[in-house]
């Protein structure tokens, strides 16, 4: 058994860390690190753990073998360098690190000293995103062209999230889940356009950020985070020159998992993608079952790597590719003008 202690318990280590690390085989929760007293006592309570107040403490703790990062984003490549330097295999909750450097900085450390390290991408596991993966594989839409892919809400953030200096911006938080998305999809993009405003909350993260990631050829992935969204949107909307699809909602295991049982996700049937096919000169349209990811996926493979040898699904070099596409992002935001990434 690899024992895991985890540094954080606000809501990302006590809604999805923990109750997932305790479901992978090969992984015993053994630890958790709180600076809150209460969140102390009810990680405690709930996981029956050793507590502890500060990371240095977890991190001196010799039974622990993996250690993850469920923090604020700016803490993540201090804290990470420090578990790595404690000889510590690391997971990060996403993302990764805030800048390209803080992430080539910590893979290089766990290279140096032959460690696991990887980045909490679990939405590589969400039903919408297997569903459209498996749409365009089977070449149901011919080649795609056009890809958007959309998250929001009418509401600002909070606490930390509020502050860019610990948030970093709306697409390190929801957006590093759908650049991720869009590079397992197309890969990387050969240029990034970007544009953000601050509307409405009193913040200086951004209100809205929508990025244009351009792969020539007219190819490009919409990547949209929008906290000032008062009408619906479609999650997907996928064009390709034999057809498109849209699906609306997000997957649904955040909610099961809270409640207790990961297994018991349900997809309302109105969130079912539709499909609009040409076929012969006719449009023939249909909906089509979601394809079921499972978010324990990602630990167990953390399991078997550790303890069998199994190739790292979320590999962090990848996970920099992610930050990289941020970055760019960011600074067209800033320029207004287009950056190349090759």
């Amino acid at each position: 058994m690899i024992e895991v202690g985890v540094i954080g318990y606000g809501y990302a280590g006590r809604a999805f860390h923990c109750p997932l690390i305790t479901q992978a085989e090969g992984l015993h929760l053994a630890a958790v690190s709180s600076r809150d007293a209460d969140r102390r006592e009810q990680a405690r309570r709930q996981w029956n753990v050793r507590v502890y107040t500060q990371p240095e403490e977890l991190l001196a703790d010799e039974r622990i073998q993996l250690v993850v990062i469920a923090t604020p984003h700016h803490t993540h490549h201090a804290l990470g360098k420090m578990a790595l330097l404690a000889g510590k295999h690391v997971v990060i909750d996403k993302p990764f690190t805030i800048t390209t450097a803080e992430a080539d900085d910590l893979i290089a450390e766990a290279r140096k000293r032959n460690l696991l390290l990887s980045v909490f991408h679990n939405r590589r596991w969400d039903w919408d995103y297997l569903t459209v993966r498996h749409v365009i594989e089977q070449g149901l839409l011919g080649e795609v062209w056009q890809v958007e892919s959309c998250v929001g809400r009418y509401g600002h953030s909070s606490r930390w999230r509020a502050r860019r200096e610990s948030m970093g911006s709306l697409l390190h938080d929801w957006g590093a889940h759908l650049v991720d998305q869009a590079i397992q999809l197309m890969g990387l993009p050969q240029q990034v356009m970007a544009w953000r405003h601050f509307r409405v909350w009193q913040s200086d993260v951004e209100s809205f950020i929508r990025a244009v990631l351009d792969y020539g050829q007219g190819r490009t992935f919409t990547v949209e985070v929008n906290y000032l969204r008062a009408a619906e949107r479609a999650r997907w909307y996928v064009l390709g020159d034999r057809g498109g699809l849209v699906k609306y909602g997000l997957d649904p295991q955040e909610k099961a998992l809270i409640a207790g049982d990961i297994t018991q996700a349900q997809e309302p049937p109105e969130h079912r993608a539709h499909l609009w096919l040409r076929e012969d000169d006719q449009t023939i349209e249909r909906t089509i079952e979601s394809v079921r990811g499972d978010w324990r996926e990602y630990y167990r493979n953390i399991a078997r790597v550790l303890l069998q040898g199994e190739e790292l699904a979320v590999k962090p070099e990848e996970a920099r590719e992610v930050i990289r596409v941020i970055e760019a992002a960011l600074q067209s935001a800033e320029t207004g003008k287009p950056v190349l990434l090759s």
